[in-house]
């Protein structure tokens, strides 16, 4: 989708259409949305005045206001904007925010190990693959985890509403993809159970998922040559060699990754205890291996993926395009931290779950903006600034940085932004990241608001 410079504009495509029983309360969350979205990581004391906030607090404790009626009319532009590009990605996967320091809030459930309290929010992110960019979020869910009687029984248990399920939901929710579209479901290995790998077939997606279970399957058609598919997977011979980008996270850092890879039809059937069991469909399978033979020393985990694919993988080039796919993996993982670092979801404060997840609701589409203006770097880096920016957001950013040159594109705007967030800019540097952007995107809102007032000052 496109990058609309004005928040407000930005604002009313997204939610002018949201149904909340009352008008005004539509062009009041258009006017609040339009305000956070300049200030992210800002305190809603910090971004709107008190009518303005009590306007904003009204809002997100409607009834109305639940999150398919929030986030519908953004679900539905992701639809018609996937159906316009022939491969889009649904990254799936769940992330904990962590409320555990706000005991006032009620209708959270345990989190991690069971001493934290929080939610689970299962995000199903659009993305293009090449030159890959965010479209936006396909599906989002926000559930309570429950805790499990002591005394279940299997019945009991099998009844029980499973967080498996999230990712069954967000495989159907979006329906089939359109004639001439191929939409592929990516997910990691919280993912790989047979029912997962059935709805996205049934549902008219392919999917690539990583496997975690070392499951009965067949290396033929005939079903006569039962294999193990893990150790299956690593008995392949290699078919060529290339090189997988790991990104630094969590202490580790980003290097280059010298790979072998390998690929084999396989055909996996329902497991033992699945309902019908002999009525359910086998399913045939790639399954691809892609790994470090020969980690570089002091790697403490060499790299190893054993992926599921419902399209036909046999050559290099097929394998090729697969992994940079699952290798699109981490731009999840990005949106999970501009949601929680870059909008300060876990830090909001309100006191019901319902509340809470309105609030949430607005902020995760906030978040596929400010994710999105990053993707602009690589995407579009030589077009006009105005294309991301405002015309006062350039003057200041041209001011800071120095620029002499007429021409001004998304390139020298979006580093200008990541300088004022403490990106060096030095030749040895990499693009900058999402935090030193939004960092960088606080402060220049700070600089607009500032030359708005002095300009009303010398006008009056």
């Amino acid at each position: 989708m496109e990058v609309l410079a004005d928040t407000r504009k930005w604002a009313e495509v997204n939610f002018s259409t949201v149904q909340l029983g009352d008008r005004r309360r539509t062009r009041r969350l258009v006017q609040s949305v339009g305000k956070i979205a300049e200030h992210p990581e800002k305190a809603f004391t910090q971004v709107f005045d008190w009518n303005e906030l009590r306007g904003f607090y009204g809002v997100c404790h409607q009834e109305t206001a639940t999150l398919p009626a929030l986030q519908g009319p953004h679900w539905e532009q992701m639809r018609q904007a996937m159906s316009q590009h022939p491969v889009v990605l649904i990254l799936h996967d769940t992330s904990e925010l962590d409320f555990t320091d706000h005991p006032a809030l009620r209708g959270s459930g345990p989190i991690g190990d069971g001493r934290g309290t929080g939610f689970l929010q299962h995000n199903s992110l659009a993305v293009l693959p090449k030159p890959r960019q965010v479209l936006g979020l396909a599906y989002q869910q926000l559930r309570t985890r429950t805790v499990a009687p002591k005394e279940e029984s299997t019945f009991q248990r099998r009844k029980r509403k499973r967080e498996s399920e999230l990712w069954l939901n967000g495989i159907r929710a979006l329906g089939p993809a359109p004639e001439n579209c191929c939409w592929v479901d990516v997910c990691d290995r919280g993912c790989d159970f047979y029912e997962a790998l059935w709805a996205a077939v049934e549902t008219g997606h392919h999917y690539l998922i990583r496997a975690y279970q070392d499951r009965a399957a067949f290396a033929s058609s005939r079903l006569d040559q039962p294999v193990h598919l893990i150790e299956y997977a690593r008995s392949l011979a290699s078919v060529g060699c290339d090189q997988v980008n790991i990104p630094g996270r969590g202490g580790r850092t980003a290097r280059r990754a010298e790979v072998c890879m390998a690929a084999a039809p396989v055909w996996i059937q329902a497991p033992a205890g699945t309902a019908k069991r002999r009525s359910q469909p086998i399913l045939a399978v790639y399954v691809i291996r892609i790994w470090e033979s020969a980690p570089p020393q002091g790697v403490e985990e060499p790299l190893e993926w054993i992926l599921l694919c419902s399209l036909p993988t046999r050559t290099l080039e097929e394998i090729k395009e697969r992994r940079d796919w699952y290798a699109c993996r981490w731009m999840v993982e990005v949106f999970h931290d501009i949601e929680k670092n870059g909008c300060i979801e876990e830090d909001r404060r309100f006191e019901t779950a319902e509340r809470m997840g309105a609030c949430l609701t607005i902020l995760s589409v906030v978040a596929v903006r400010v994710f999105q203006l990053r993707c602009a770097l690589d995407n579009i880096p030589d077009k006009p600034a105005p294309h991301v920016a405002t015309q006062m957001e350039i003057q200041l950013v041209r001011r800071f940085t120095r620029h002499k040159k007429r021409r001004f594109t998304v390139h020298d705007f979006v580093h200008g932004v990541a300088k004022l967030g403490g990106f060096l800019g030095r030749k040895s540097d990499r693009q900058p990241g999402v935090r030193a952007l939004w960092r960088g995107y606080q402060r220049l809102q700070d600089m607009v608001q500032g030359a708005q007032l002095l300009t009303r000052m010398n006008s009056s």
